[in-house]
């Protein structure tokens, strides 16, 4: 007899779908206060030097490679809404959109990452 006959993967996306929406209750509002107040407000100091600043923290391949894992998170919990909100609508997606979904929630933080380190 076979051990994982009838297993799935959902609670894994629902893992990831969990661990999402934690993040962005608790991050995305810290996120909106610093960088859309405390930052041009000058709460961190002077206006001079904060793109410098700002550049070398977000090109550093440690703090880019958790910002966009925490940013893929987050998507992802969009992503696994948006498709089971269309299940709830009663309209049944074929495959494709389902890949199409989950493609972009898993192909964002990878260009993101590419990008801070080009940066």
């Amino acid at each position: 007899m076979r051990q994982w006959e009838g297993r799935t993967n959902e609670p894994l996306m629902w893992t990831l779908f969990g661990a999402g929406g934690m993040l962005a209750v608790f991050t995305m509002p810290v996120l909106v206060v610093v960088f859309g107040l405390l930052v041009p407000f000058g709460g961190f100091g002077g206006a001079e030097g904060t793109y410098e600043r700002m550049h070398g923290l977000l090109t550093h391949p440690i703090v880019a490679l958790l910002l966009c894992l925490a940013l893929g998170l987050v998507l992802w919990h969009c992503c696994h809404r948006t498709f089971h909100a269309l299940h709830d609508l009663k309209l049944h997606p074929p495959e494709i959109v389902r890949s199409m979904i989950y493609g972009v929630a898993l192909l964002s933080p990878a260009i993101g990452y590419a990008l801070c380190l080009a940066a």
